[in-house]
């Protein structure tokens, strides 16, 4: 298993780049577990759908914690929208500036083999000279249209950092 691990973290691939700043229904909570951000996206959902609004790109989820926890995970899950809107409360539509310089890289597989991939990231912002300067971001690039499962292996997720050069 070390060294699928191994083999896993060594192919994944970290790139810097420059994200705009987008417009975004969202709604954040804390939840126990992350698979439990479910209940946020179902709230978001509802509101969207009241609203009528357009999602215009892959939905995602903000960890605001600022260092890993096991428990109480204050997230907020979000739909790109081209539109402003009141939205039913919790959910609201608010602009996230543009990052400048953000570490990225594609995980393939399962929710559960994402903390190997974050592990990854991680390591080569470390060994770059990089280090994380705000919230970190996973965009939901293929997900499952109907009932999220946690070992279904064919998701693509986008992990996000915001970095900036030094210690």
């Amino acid at each position: 298993q070390f060294e699928k691990e191994k083999d896993m973290s060594s192919n994944l691939e970290v790139v810097i780049k420059s994200i705009p700043e987008m417009r975004v229904a969202s709604v954040r909570g804390v939840v126990p577990t992350y698979p439990a951000q479910g209940e946020l996206w179902d709230k978001l959902e509802t509101a969207i759908k009241k609203a009528n609004l357009k999602i215009n790109g892959p939905c995602f989820t903000i960890d605001h914690d600022p260092e890993y926890k096991d428990t109480d995970h204050d997230l907020e899950v979000c739909e790109p929208v081209s539109t402003d809107a009141a939205l039913e409360l919790p959910a609201q539509v608010r602009l996230l500036p543009a990052v400048e310089s953000m570490a990225c890289a594609i995980h393939n597989g399962s929710f559960l083999e994402l903390p190997t991939s974050y592990d990854a990231v991680l390591a080569w912002i470390d060994q770059h000279g990089y280090q994380i300067c705000g919230v970190g971001r996973e965009i939901y690039l293929k997900t499952s249209d109907t009932v999220v499962r946690q070992d279904d292996p064919g998701y693509v997720i986008e992990i996000q950092f915001p970095v900036k050069k030094g210690k």
